[in-house]
């Protein structure tokens, strides 16, 4: 795997072993970044289920200010943490260690421009993003204007939400892509 584009483009990757990593194809995460475009520069981000943390560090390459990588395996904390050692980019990331339901329930630092979640599908399937939005409106941890990113199975239908707006719902192949735009808080 490789970086798609920005500052780092055309630098490997490591990814976990095995088949409970299922990293984000290099033509989706090109497409995604074609659609976040101008958004990326200068943002912060948050790579919810970052995996090898390759959508969060693809964000570095293409200008965001800062990441945190969200995931609880060890082995895949190992990879990310090579990955960020790699690039040279440690001052610039936050990896944190833990289940992303849990961290988002506890004192999680709030105020990001850009979240990105790619849950295993069955996971995501299961528990939706319905939930997930709330708690990112709520909790803040999406900036009134920010945006959310859930990658899902082709077939799963996109959760609505009143605080949230859905500015683009893509397929490839099998995996949508659906980007919400947080609503401004009204007064």
């Amino acid at each position: 795997m490789r970086i798609a584009g920005g500052e780092y483009r055309g630098r490997n990757l490591l990814v976990p072993k095995g088949e409970e990593v299922r990293p984000t194809q290099d033509r989706v995460r090109e497409a995604l970044f074609n659609i976040l475009q101008g958004a990326v520069a200068g943002a912060s981000f948050l790579d919810l289920f970052a995996g090898s943390g390759a959508v969060g560090l693809e964000a570095l390459s293409r200008g965001a200010t800062a990441a945190t990588l969200v995931e609880l395996a060890p082995r895949h904390i190992a990879c990310i943490e090579k990955n960020v050692a790699a690039l040279g980019v440690a001052p610039r990331v936050r990896v944190v260690r833990a289940d992303v339901y849990e961290w988002l329930a506890g004192p999680c630092a709030g105020g990001y421009d850009i979240v990105f979640a790619d849950p295993p599908y069955a996971l995501g399937a299961e528990k939706g993003y319905g939930d997930m939005l709330a708690v990112h409106a709520a909790r803040n941890v999406v900036k009134p204007g920010g945006l959310f990113i859930a990658e899902m199975k082709h077939r799963q239908a996109p959760d609505v939400s009143s605080l949230w707006e859905v500015c683009r719902d893509r397929v490839y192949g099998q995996t949508r892509l659906v980007v919400y735009r947080r609503l401004e808080a009204t007064a």
